[in-house]
């Protein structure tokens, strides 16, 4: 039989919970195969929502954000909400490729994307010479071929990021812990 000791510390601990999820970090399984080989579809992932806590959003952090709308690629993502990438260019660089190589202001950079996956090039659809918007982001998943990123929406409104990518926590459905 429950007390009302009990049952205001369950309250309190449901309160927690949610006000913890809803303003530091939350959990997320990772959708599809566009951040291959980094990190696996079915992963799970913790996201950290506090810039006190993570830091400032930088080129190569991992970040999850609300789609575009609409969202102009495949139906089969039509229902999705959050979609999980790269920051590959900040706000007011220009960003653009070339082949598989991949510029920003100028300059070449050791890109994070997936040349020797199999599963595509680097830079499998080219990014047009783009000049990032101030409060924007342009990402791209690690897997190019496989990924509906900001060569077809655009750049992520700063505002749409959820938070930025720390570890992954499960992988295959056993502990893994990988922290970025």
């Amino acid at each position: 039989m429950l007390t009302l000791g009990w049952v205001i510390v369950v309250a309190v601990a449901t309160v927690v919970a949610v006000v913890l999820r809803l303003t530091v970090a939350e959990p997320f399984t990772v959708p599809s195969s566009a951040m291959a080989p980094t990190l696996q579809a079915g992963d799970h992932i913790l996201v950290v929502k506090s810039h006190l806590l993570a830091g400032p959003i930088e080129a190569g952090n991992m970040i999850v954000f609300r789609h575009a709308e609409p969202y102009p690629c495949s139906a089969g993502r039509a229902g999705a909400q959050d979609l999980l990438q790269r920051v590959i260019g900040m706000p007011g660089q220009t960003i653009w490729s070339a082949g598989d190589a991949i510029y920003v202001n100028g300059r070449k950079v050791d890109s994070p994307l997936s040349p020797g996956s199999g599963l595509g090039r680097a830079v499998s659809k080219p990014i047009p010479l783009t000049t990032v918007p101030a409060g924007e982001y342009y990402a791209m998943g690690d897997n190019s071929s496989q990924s509906c990123d900001s060569r077809s929406f655009g750049s992520v409104p700063e505002s749409s990021v959820i938070g930025k990518v720390v570890s992954i926590v499960l992988r295959g459905g056993h502990p893994y812990i990988h922290v970025f």
